[in-house]
Formats: structure tokens, C-alpha cells, sequence
């Protein structure tokens, strides 16, 4: 973009009447081309709508923003590449990223050497944050966290004698169950789990095994695309009872799944917007510009409100200032939620947001705790 037309889009009508805009840049590093592009698409689109609305918003002395993107095609090498890209422009003040665990995990040294502040949007992965890099800020609740309020809203909605868990030998479903046994066992509530196969997963075996306890509720740690043929098998063989599942069932597939799926309640870091008063303005200037405002969008344009409130906070030019300023933990409002980074970078109150399966569409039902955000 040439300099007149970004000032162009700040609002300035001349050069000579804004001779000189400080600007912060946000880097973007997400996979622009490949399978995954429109992922990335959709991410840089949150970014983007976050610096448009602030820059149009200033004060003649605030810092504008702007971003730039790096192509990561969501492969772990190339994130590495991109990450010594993004960190190696000195313009770069922060980075929103990645879009896959994998892809986050192997790029955090290299943020973390260049004192990079690294915002990571959609990864739940409790990995991300058991490092002892101290420059990685996450927005989603973490597998465990998500799991164990899970297990609590269980024990207090529906007060069942026993429960069970199934999970595959994968990387993600492990730590949502362990977390979700933990709250019932705090509960003294049984909740055995039934591991199986990822590679070669035969349900038949792992429900047979699981409904011999005869729960009053069963728990899918895993997501939809790998394990939701079990739903049909549990009903098959003739669990009538409440079945709950993790993160990895709020998509479209689930609805696929058919009647058996109906009621079906399922966790997510998402929240329900339109019970988000705070939201209104942003959500309805998104979608008038690049269509929905889907969830990787979302966090996009939480992602970026987090660096534009720190850097506003502070005064912060510089990656290093940024970085003491999000460690301090005072809370930013976003478009997300309210935010309050521990220690490890993640939330220090973390929520999850509840949803049912009806008539083939996902029914929002409450939150796991009261927040001023939502109004349930």
C-alpha cells in the first residue's frame, strides 16, 4: 500500500495536513494459501477490522495501526520460516498466531528470543502455555480448564451418579477429560473413561465397555470429524441419557450426525454474541464489509485489540514494553470478552459458553459462570 493511500484511509485529505502518522504494526502469521487459506483469510479479516476502526477512531497524536501478513500454509517448517520473517521486521510491535498447535508450538522460541509478544487466538492446546516462555498471551480456555468446568456445570446441572468419557489416543481429547474427571471426582462422582483408537477407531467395543457402569452421562472428548460416529452407536445400544461433548463438536458436521445427536450439549470458548450487547457496533461494521463474523475472525479482532489497548495503555513502541505491559495483567475489553492474562499467559477467569443441537442448529444456552460481558 503506498503511503498517500494509507493516510488516505486514516482519514487525512492532504499529506500536508498529516505530515507524519506513527504507526504500530500487528503481524499476522496464518496460513494465505494451500487448504487452509481461507482460515487465514478469515483471521487477517478480525485483524484488519480491529486497526480499521481504531485508525479511524484517533486522536490526531494516538499511533495508527496497520498489519502484515506472513504465509505460514499452516505447515510446522514454514512456520518457523515466517516466524524469523515476522520477528526480523522491527516495524512488527506484536504477532497474532497461529492457526494450528502444531504450527504455534514449534514457533514460540523464535518469538520468545526476539521478545516478541505473541497473541495466540484458537489454539486450546494446554501445551502452548506450559513453557517457560514468558511472551505468549492465549485467548481461548485451555483442553483442562474447558474440561474441568465442563465436569463442574455437569455435576451441578444434572447431578448424576456416575459418568463416562470416551477419548481416542490422539493429541487433542486428552487433557478436556482430564479435566472433566478431575471436577467429578471432586464431586465424588465416578467417571471412568474408555480410551480407543484414533487410527483405526471400531465403536462398537469402547460403548460396549462404557455403558457396562450404566451412566447417567456420557462425556466425547474428541471432535466430530473423528469420533462422532459413536453418538449413533451409543443410542444403538440403547443409552438414552445426556451426551456431552468438547470443543471439537462445535461444527457443522455435528449437526449431520442426525436425530441421535439432537440435545446434544456441547462446550466452546465461543460466546453467544447477541448476548454481548458491547459487540453491536463492531459486528454489525465487520459484517457489512467482509460478511459473517465468524469465531477465527472473532479472536482475530479480540487478538488485536489486546496489542492496540496495551500499546495505548503504556505508551509501548517497542516489542519488549508491550510485553512488560501484558505481563503487568490488568484487564483489556474485547470484542471476546474481558481479559486478564496469569503468569503463563492465559486467562486468569476463564469461561465457556454452552450450546445445545435443535433442529439441526446449534441453541446457545448459558455461560459456565456470570460475567459483565454476557447477559446469560
Amino acid at each position: 500500500m503506498l503511503r498517500a493511500e494509507f493516510l488516505g484511509g486514516l482519514g487525512a485529505t492532504t499529506l500536508a495536513q498529516v505530515p507524519y502518522i506513527a504507526t504500530s504494526t500487528i503481524g499476522v502469521v496464518a496460513p494465505f494459501s494451500g487448504r487452509d487459506r481461507t482460515l487465514g483469510e478469515q483471521l487477517a479479516n478480525g485483524v484488519r477490522a480491529a486497526c480499521d476502526d481504531t485508525n479511524q477512531l484517533r486522536g490526531p497524536l494516538d499511533r495508527a495501526f496497520a498489519l502484515r501478513t506472513f504465509d505460514d500454509q499452516n505447515l510446522v517448517a514454514t512456520a518457523i520460516v515466517n516466524a524469523q520473517f515476522a520477528t526480523g521486521d522491527s516495524s512488527v510491535i506484536a504477532t497474532v498466531g497461529h492457526v494450528s498447535s502444531a504450527a504455534t508450538l514449534a514457533a514460540i522460541p523464535t518469538y520468545a528470543n526476539a521478545q516478541m509478544p505473541l497473541i495466540v487466538p484458537l489454539s486450546t492446546d494446554d501445551r502452548i502455555t506450559a513453557t517457560n516462555y514468558r511472551n505468549v498471551f492465549r485467548l481461548q480456555t485451555k483442553d483442562t480448564v474447558e474440561g474441568f468446568l465442563f465436569g463442574r456445570f455437569v455435576a451441578d446441572q444434572y447431578h448424576p451418579k456416575s459418568a463416562v468419557v470416551f477419548v481416542q489416543d490422539a493429541d487433542y481429547g486428552a487433557d478436556v477429560a482430564t479435566g472433566f474427571i478431575a471436577a467429578l471426582t471432586n464431586r465424588k462422582i465416578a467417571a471412568p473413561y474408555v480410551q480407543f483408537s484414533y487410527e483405526k477407531p471400531n465403536f462398537e467395543e469402547p460403548v460396549t465397555k462404557g455403558l457396562e457402569s450404566k451412566p447417567d452421562f456420557v462425556f466425547l472428548a474428541g471432535t466430530v470429524g473423528d469420533m462422532g460416529g459413536i453418538v449413533n452407536v451409543l443410542r444403538a445400544h440403547g443409552y438414552t441419557g445426556t451426551i456431552g461433548a468438547s470443543q471439537g463438536f462445535f461444527d457443522p458436521q455435528t449437526a449431520r450426525i442426525g436425530a441421535a445427536a439432537n440435545d446434544i450439549v456441547i462446550s466452546t470458548s465461543i460466546p453467544y454474541l447477541p448476548f454481548a450487547p458491547s459487540t453491536v457496533r463492531i459486528r454489525t461494521t465487520f459484517e457489512a464489509r467482509y460478511g459473517p463474523f465468524g469465531p477465527i475472525s472473532l479472536y482475530g479482532y479480540a487478538a488485536a485489540q489486546i496489542v492496540i489497548s496495551a500499546v495505548r495503555r503504556a505508551g509501548a513502541t517497542a516489542r519488549n514494553g508491550l510485553l512488560s505491559t501484558l505481563a503487568v495483567g490488568a484487564p483489556i475489553d474485547t470484542v471476546a470478552g474481558t481479559y486478564t492474562f496469569g503468569p503463563t499467559g492465559d486467562q486468569l477467569d476463564p469461561n465457556i459458553y454452552f450450546y445445545t443441537l435443535r433442529d439441526g442448529r446449534f441453541a446457545y444456552l448459558r455461560q459456565a459462570h456470570p460475567s459483565a460481558f454476557m447477559v446469560k
